[in-house]
């Protein structure tokens, strides 16, 4: 290899990293500024003027964004998670609606995409292009057949109206067709001969194959509710039972010294699942062909 192409594959390194530091600048600020003690980020993060402040002739004052905390201290976390009990009640709102809506995203997306899959009947490619438009749609495209008919089942006000349109998803459909289709049909034919029924075969056969793909589902839709938001301020009146995720803009808008701590415990999970399980969401996403 000669020296400029070495020398340009330094500079190319230099660049990604430069561009991941980048990326994570805003996550590196969050949780050096969670030790931060609420007096400090009060007044790091304010642009009103104080008393002193007039006094000593200052009459502009900007964002004074830092990295490194005066005083290192976990008063954040004590006030979030001992003083403020409705914070861990929203956390639990939030793994209420979430833990459902994966396991029965899985479960349904997994037996739909076997049908897809494995059985022929007329009509199945344009059924399945009908999935593939409702998918490309936006959020806000679909939110008010969902609001009507949550209505009409009497279901508006309670978490079935998020819960139901995300287990039923066809994302997940897709995602798990996609994955299907690289299963050789030789070994269902071989299952069949040796008089496996339809049940077991999908149950041994095919689902212990899609194991990558079932991880990369359960963590996407489990990211996608897990950040809701405008599901949650429809369909959701009771602040009591909201999730953490609408939550946390009341808390900056209310306490600013709560806002870091806070968003560290509720990116915890996220995060968790994803540093776990990244081989399995890349070979799931790589198996499905998904882009």
């Amino acid at each position: 290899m000669s020296g400029s192409a070495v020398f340009k594959e330094k500079i190319l390194l230099w660049i990604m990293i430069a561009l991941g530091i980048l990326m994570l600048y805003p996550l590196i600020v969050t949780l050096t500024n969670s030790f931060m003690s609420e007096a400090e980020i009060a007044l790091r993060y304010t642009s009103r003027l104080t008393t002193f402040d007039i006094v000593e002739g200052i009459t502009q004052r900007f964002i004074n964004m830092g990295i490194i905390p005066q005083r290192v201290t976990a008063e954040q976390y004590v006030e979030v998670l001992i003083n403020q009990p409705s914070f861990m009640i929203l956390l639990t709102n939030s793994i209420r609606l979430t833990i459902p809506t994966v396991v029965g995203s899985v479960i349904v997306s997994s037996l739909t995409a076997y049908g897809f899959t494995i059985w022929r009947f007329r009509f199945k490619e344009a059924v399945f292009a009908v999935y593939i438009v409702v998918m490309l749609m936006p959020l806000q495209a679909v939110l008010v057949p969902n609001f009507i008919i949550a209505d009409m089942l009497g279901i508006r006000e309670s978490y079935l109206a998020i819960i139901l349109p995300g287990i039923f998803s066809p994302f997940g459909v897709f995602l798990m067709r996609q994955s299907m289709k690289i299963i050789p049909p030789a070994y269902l034919e071989a299952a069949r001969i040796d008089g496996a029924s339809e049940w077991y075969i999908f149950l041994h056969v095919v689902m212990p194959q899609l194991k990558s793909a079932v991880a990369a589902l359960a963590m996407l839709i489990f990211i996608e509710y897990w950040n809701i938001v405008e599901q949650a301020i429809i369909f959701i009146t009771d602040y009591r039972y909201e999730p953490l995720s609408v939550y946390l803009s009341r808390i900056a808008a209310g306490r600013m010294g709560l806002v870091f701590a806070a968003s560290c415990i509720y990116m915890f999970l996220p995060l968790w699942f994803l540093v776990i399980g990244q081989k399995d969401l890349k070979k799931g996403i790589e198996l499905s062909g998904v882009k």
